[in-house]
């Protein structure tokens, strides 16, 4: 007799959730309603994502092209400047080639300016050892009436002519 207890137990458990289910609606926890606003509220957000997705790889292909334009400016830039460091780079080679003949240039003419000065001190110097030689020299082979003579026939020589009638 147990069992047919049990079994009548059941039967009014299972009368009373099914009246409860067609009460409230149905007899599944969710509704087809639900279920069905639930279908197009992923298959909305399927649609977004896939727009999302889409307007990614739009704004991807955007920066690409702007990395690539950044790219070829900077390579300009790079290329400019290499040609400017360049032309400086001869610019300051001429420049320092200018200058270095100038130097040299300089250089010569100071060295030409104290070999003429050397020269002629030398020169001056000769001279004076000469004219002492040539003295020492004289000394020794005129003897004193020679010297007197020679020396007033000079001073005759540089004196200016007398003037008569002054």
């Amino acid at each position: 007799m147990n069992t047919a207890l049990i079994v009548i137990a059941f039967l009014i458990g299972l009368v009373v959730v099914v009246y409860a289910c067609f009460k409230l609606g149905s007899l599944m926890p969710f509704s087809v309603a639900e279920m069905r606003a639930r279908r197009e509220a992923v298959a909305t957000s399927l649609e977004s994502a896939q727009k999302a997705e889409a307007r990614l790889a739009e704004v991807r292909a955007e920066i690409d092209a702007e990395v690539a334009r950044a790219s070829a400016q900077a390579e300009e830039i790079l290329d400019r400047a290499r040609r400017e460091a360049v032309a400086v780079a001869e610019e300051t080679a001429t420049r320092a080639r200018r200058e270095a003949a100038a130097f040299i240039e300089r250089a010569h003419n100071d060295v030409a300016v104290e070999r003429d000065r050397a020269v002629s001190d030398l020169r001056r110097e000769l001279g004076a050892l000469v004219v002492e030689g040539a003295g020492a020299v004289l000394r020794d082979a005129i003897d004193e009436p020679t010297h007197a003579r020679l020396i007033g026939e000079s001073l005759n020589a540089v004196r200016p002519p007398s003037r008569e009638g002054a």
